[in-house]
């Protein structure tokens, strides 16, 4: 890690910061999400801000980010969790289709140390912080007891895909993505791994 850069748990008041890293992370399918269900004249970063900051049992509350800081300045942010070996009845069948594809592939990946998000802002960009962030959660990782890290990137983001490659991180399997209003054109959802 550059000297510069710190890694630290995530706390309450970053949630308008974790919100960005999670839409910016997911391609706007957070956003699209979370706008699903805004109320008249609510905002889908209300929603997705609110989520974070309260849903202590969801994988988006930012008990489970870490943050990066350059110079006291939040550049990045990690999301990790253990994807369970067993899932709930009607999982897929239940979600909305546009995450199907994803959910199947989190099925695969089942027992796994998962990366829901890692993003970088724009302004930071090119300063090790995704390879920090990465590391980061290889070591939380190993930490608690995994064998394998996991995370998906769209076959249409090319700079993350090649980060993950340099990485070491393989391409384990893929699913076609659904694109949604204002996502990036058809492609597909790839689950990518790297052993421990």
């Amino acid at each position: 890690m550059t000297p510069d850069i710190t890694i630290r748990p995530a706390r309450q008041e970053d949630c308008s910061h974790l919100a960005l890293f999670n839409d910016a992370a997911t391609r706007r399918l957070s956003s699209h999400l979370w706008g699903l269900s805004a109320q008249t004249g609510q905002s889908a970063f209300e929603v997705g801000r609110s989520l974070i900051a309260t849903a202590a049992d969801h994988f988006s509350h930012y008990s489970n980010w870490h943050v990066a800081e350059v110079a006291g300045q939040v550049a990045g942010g990690l999301n990790g969790w253990a994807l369970p070996v067993e899932v709930p009845a009607g999982y897929i069948e239940n979600s909305p289709p546009v995450t199907r594809p994803l959910n199947t592939l989190k099925m695969v990946a089942g027992g796994t140390w998962y990366i829901v998000a890692a993003a970088v802002f724009p302004e930071f960009r090119g300063r090790k912080i995704g390879e920090a962030l990465l590391a980061h959660a290889a070591e939380t990782g190993r930490a608690k007891g995994f064998a394998r890290l996991s995370l998906m990137v769209g076959s249409f983001n090319t700079d993350a895909r090649r980060l993950y490659h340099r990485l070491g991180f393989e391409e384990w399997e893929r699913r076609p993505f659904t694109p949604f209003p204002g996502s990036d054109p058809d492609g597909e959802w790839i689950l990518m791994g790297k052993a421990l």
